[in-house]
């Protein structure tokens, strides 16, 4: 499976845009005097896009030869709140169907994941980091999280982190544009997400389908696979009625992320988080293209791939702008030259200053 996995073009695609920025990422850190630490990488898709076999297969393949990386990959599967919380959360909402099962923003535990991400990056030479598993077949396949004594624990330093979820890259939404009381709950559960998990996010890379619907076939081929190979699994309208249940968080929250990536922000008034743009407010990797997207039809083919880039927003502190600061030194300039040459130097001036500021 992995090697046949490996010549795919959504591996390859995610290869390049991975070793392409680590180089970058490490001279970043080194030019600003910051410790050694890993690239962590987001890798998002719906259900069935092959996210998790791709992030195996990334995970394998950077860790043979030629480059010989110490890769860590994990799941945010992984942090689902144990069973007892989740029917507590259940029980919190009662009339939100969206919480009656977990999966939807807020059924995982965020402190635990934010905790495991801080150590992995962290972690010293020969140091195991625990990281949980989850089962999703406990509790009659309501699921929990396994004992520490059957997480994983992987051995650092690490050079590279792949942390793939479905929903990985969804942002709260202005709640003037969400109606739904049911949505509005999940919008705002959505919050500890963009502030806690995302800045750690060095680099994006988004399975992204063509056609929402596709999200139907590809978990009904998952469960048709999963009655060959184990003689178990749910029932075609048992699927259907599942995918239902996450389509509202698709449908909110997808048109964002493909029209400005990860990374962009402000498409319908969002503030501006200090991760997103070109350049990070936090002093995080700011290196441009960061986001790789590729769309993938309904046999999971790439029709296409490109990275989205990060809006360049003028940088300001109080009223001065880089504007601001070419026009005041275009004043004193205009101060040594004669009258014949002014007209030439305001001319350049306004052509240099508008450039720069959208570089």
């Amino acid at each position: 499976m992995t090697s046949h996995y490996g010549i795919l073009p959504q591996t390859k695609e995610s290869m390049m845009h991975i070793l392409r920025h680590y180089e970058a990422f490490k001279e970043d850190r080194e030019r600003q005097g910051l410790p050694r630490q890993p690239m962590m990488v987001g890798l998002s898709g719906c259900q069935g896009s092959g996210k998790t076999t791709l992030c195996d297969t990334l995970t394998h393949l950077l860790r043979e030869s030629p480059y010989r990386l110490n890769v860590v990959n994990f799941s945010l599967d992984d942090f689902y709140l144990r069973h007892q919380d989740q029917l507590k959360l259940s029980q919190t909402y009662p009339d939100n169907p969206l919480y009656q099962q977990r999966g939807q923003a807020g059924s995982h535990d965020i402190p635990l994941a934010t905790q495991t991400i801080q150590h992995v990056l962290s972690a010293k030479e020969g140091e195991k980091v625990p990281i949980p598993v989850y089962d999703k077949s406990c509790f009659g396949g309501k699921g929990d999280r396994l004992a520490e004594t059957e997480w994983k624990y992987p051995t650092g330093p690490f050079d590279i982190v792949l942390f793939e979820g479905w929903m990985l890259g969804f942002k709260p939404l202005p709640t003037s544009l969400i109606s739904n009381t049911h949505h509005q709950r999940l919008n705002q559960l959505l919050i500890p997400y963009h502030h806690q998990m995302y800045p750690y996010f060095d680099i994006f890379i988004h399975l992204s389908p063509q056609q929402l619907n596709q999200v139907y076939q590809w978990r009904l081929q998952q469960e048709h696979s999963l009655r060959l190979t184990k003689g178990q699994g749910l029932s075609d309208e048992a699927v259907r009625l599942f995918v239902d249940s996450y389509m509202p968080a698709y449908q909110l929250y997808l048109p964002r992320l493909d029209q400005v990536g990860f990374y962009g922000y402000g498409l319908h008034g969002e503030p501006h988080a200090a991760y997103e743009g070109l350049f990070r407010r936090d002093h995080g990797y700011s290196q441009p293209n960061r986001h790789l997207r590729i769309v993938l039809d309904s046999d999971r083919r790439v029709l296409n791939s490109q990275t989205i880039r990060e809006p360049n927003q003028t940088q300001q502190v109080g009223w001065l702008t880089t504007k601001r600061m070419c026009r005041i030194a275009l004043v004193g300039l205009l101060g040594f030259v004669g009258f014949r040459g002014r007209r030439w130097v305001i001319h350049q001036f306004f052509k240099f200053s508008n450039r720069w500021s959208l570089q």
